[in-house]
């Protein structure tokens, strides 16, 4: 909260830092004025998109709508008001003692009785202990605001009435689903046939399982926004990637382009520089004759002119020698051209028309909208069978979904070891790629573009390209143990080895070793971490922490050589029996959705990812194809 010296520092709002305006308290235990505190929630919820609730401005703990979702502006009625301090707050005498006040006296406050709501002074506050009525009162020092605030937010009780705060909830409503106090039961729901003591209505739902079915619910529901919102956050990855690189390929045909257009201006320029030295170079020399011609002439002209003063002789021969040179000099100049030279240049049409472009490149926007969430529960679909595939010359004990229609499966102890690239289509099945090798795979897994799969020949974990199946690395088990199912979770590979369950990053450095009951075979991690096991000998599947301690462990009657444990997007597992002829599916907290029977001894069930389709290995030798619908 706001700080301040005084002992009145515990009414100051932390928004306005003035004294409280009917406070209102969020669940983190922060108080702000109604106003405040109503303003910042339609503020901070301007800029998303369907809001359900806001942060806290203190501490920044998310606060669920407490009032209807989507209206922020309705938002602040429904947060608890803080009586004892809007009391404090809106009194003039809040520093003074309330029963003295009544009493037309003026005592100083030094405590405040939280269960009376009220400020009282130091000799009030001793008979207030000592008299056996308001003995049991919560009694707090002013000088201590920290312990004030804490006793008037734990004041606040969490089990009234929503309808009438000042009453505890008593009484339960079927018909409504509300939990009430008595006043609710006589007036609203008087006439309501299905009303139950609250402690009666929880026993119920405590045993009836309704509480672990709600939070599995809540948990596959909280998953698949997890996997919108990675999906959303990948694609603002690929927009940044996008653009970037469409900034790149502008600038560097920006770069082509001024390089080019330079390359040009240097040739055009080069050859009109020469163009204009040749033309220039060709005028002078004829005006560099026609002027020799005009001094020639003019010579002429001055010894004729001098003719006047010489004798007969002299000027008889100086007119003949003028004359020849005269004609001479017309004979030379006949052949000489007058030279007339203009430049001119015609841009290219193409270049014209670059200045026409109107814009560099045109950018579209592929912005495609489908609903939020668009899976069923679990235990509501149906499971049809489309299809179903024969191999009976294969052995398959696993198999992972490469992509939505694409699977991987390892071909165990069979006329033709090694691995399945296989399309699974609405109708039809198609091999995309195989593999063969010598050597027995049992389980494999898919990770950015890398298969990892369980070699139980060399007792190793081989990691081949999902591309081209060439081997990219390779790690032995630890102890020589011989390799089963495999899991992938978090850059973190797990490969269940009847005796232990070893844990190794994707280079193949062995981080954790879990010792486990002998015969546990397959292996899942859910995205809590945890790590699941089946044991074909006891009928178990034993959930363990990161560290190993156990968590919870699944038995039933109706599961029997539970052989495979597998795990689908939104964190539910899928346990196959064997010897039971069913696939358990089952939640990551443990407990039994539902049981799919009549598939006779299911080697595994895969998911796809985007969860309409999976794929089951039955008897290990069928491939059954089921539409999630």
């Amino acid at each position: 909260m706001a700080s301040a010296t005084d002992q009145n520092n515990f009414t100051i709002c932390s928004i306005c830092f003035e004294k409280f305006r009917t406070p209102r308290i969020l669940p983190c235990s922060h108080i702000f004025c109604h106003s405040c505190i109503s303003s910042y929630i339609v503020s901070s919820c301007k800029s998303k998109e369907a809001p359900v609730g806001f942060s806290c401005p203190l501490c920044r703990e998310f606060v669920p709508a407490p009032a209807g979702i989507g209206k922020p502006e309705t938002w602040a009625e429904g947060l608890p008001v803080c009586k004892i301090l809007d009391k404090l707050s809106t009194s003039k005498e809040s520093s003074l003692c309330a029963a003295c006040h009544r009493e037309n006296e003026e005592e100083e406050a030094t405590d405040i009785c939280i269960t009376c709501e009220e400020a009282i002074c130091a000799n009030c506050a001793k008979y207030h202990r000592r008299n056996l009525i308001t003995s049991v009162h919560v009694v707090v020092p002013l000088k201590e605001p920290s312990l004030v605030l804490q006793s008037v937010i734990s004041s606040v009780k969490n089990g009234s009435c929503p309808e009438h705060p000042d009453k505890e909830v008593e009484l339960h409503c079927g018909e409504h689903r509300r939990a009430m106090c008595t006043l609710c039961a006589t007036t609203e729901h008087r006439k309501c046939l299905d009303v139950q003591t609250i402690q009666s209505i929880a026993e119920k739902t405590k045993k009836g399982g309704s509480l672990q079915k709600l939070l599995r619910k809540v948990n596959n529901y909280e998953q698949e926004l997890l996997m919108v919102k990675k999906k959303q956050e990948n694609n603002l990855s690929e927009i940044d990637s996008t653009s970037d690189s469409i900034l790149e390929e502008t600038k560097k045909l920006r770069m082509e382009v001024k390089a080019h257009l330079d390359k040009l201006e240097n040739e055009h320029l080069n050859e009109l520089s020469k163009v204009t030295k040749e033309s220039k170079d060709m005028l002078n020399k004829n005006i560099d004759s026609v002027s020799d011609r005009i001094h020639f002439s003019r010579h002429c002209i001055q010894r004729l002119q001098n003719l006047e003063d010489a004798s007969d002789a002299c000027f008889m021969k100086e007119y003949h020698h003028v004359g020849e040179k005269f004609e001479m000099l017309k004979l030379e100049t006949v052949n000489l051209k007058e030279h007339e030279i203009k430049l001119k240049s015609n841009i290219s049409k193409e270049l014209r028309k670059l200045k026409q472009v109107e814009r560099f490149s045109k950018l579209e926007v592929l912005h495609s909208r489908k609903h939020l969430l668009n899976r069923r529960d679990i235990e509501d679909v149906s499971f049809s069978l489309i299809y179903e595939v024969q191999l009976p010359d294969a052995n398959i004990c696993g198999g992972n979904f490469i992509s939505d229609e694409v699977i991987a499966l390892a071909k165990y102890n069979s006329t033709k070891k090694g691995l399945w690239l296989a399309g699974l289509k609405r109708n039809t099945w198609d091999k995309v790629r195989e593999s063969d090798t010598d050597d027995t795979y049992f389980d494999v897994q898919h990770s950015d573009n890398e298969l990892y799969i369980t070699n139980q020949t060399n007792r190793s974990v081989i990691v081949m390209s999902s591309n081209d199946f060439t081997t990219v690395r390779e790690f032995i088990m630890q102890d020589n143990l011989v390799p089963y199912g495999i899991s992938i979770w978090e850059n973190f590979v797990f490969v269940a080895c009847q005796i232990a369950i070893l844990k190794y990053d994707l280079q193949g450095e062995l981080v954790y070793r879990y010792p486990v009951e002998k015969s546990s075979l397959y292996v899942a991690v859910t995205r809590r971490s945890h790590i699941v096991h089946s044991n074909v000998k006891t009928d178990t599947v034993t959930c363990i922490d990161e560290k190993g301690v156990p968590l919870w462990k699944y038995v039933s009657p109706k599961l029997s050589g539970p052989c495979s444990v597998d795990r689908d997007a939104l964190d539910n597992l899928y346990v196959g029996g064997s010897k039971s002829n069913n696939v358990h599916i089952l939640s990551s907290f443990g407990s039994l959705i539902r049981v799919l029977e009549c598939i006779p001894c299911p080697a595994f069930m895969k998911v796809s990812e985007r969860g309409d389709m999976c794929c089951v290995c039955s008897s290990w030798k069928n491939i059954r194809v089921y539409e999630i619908k």
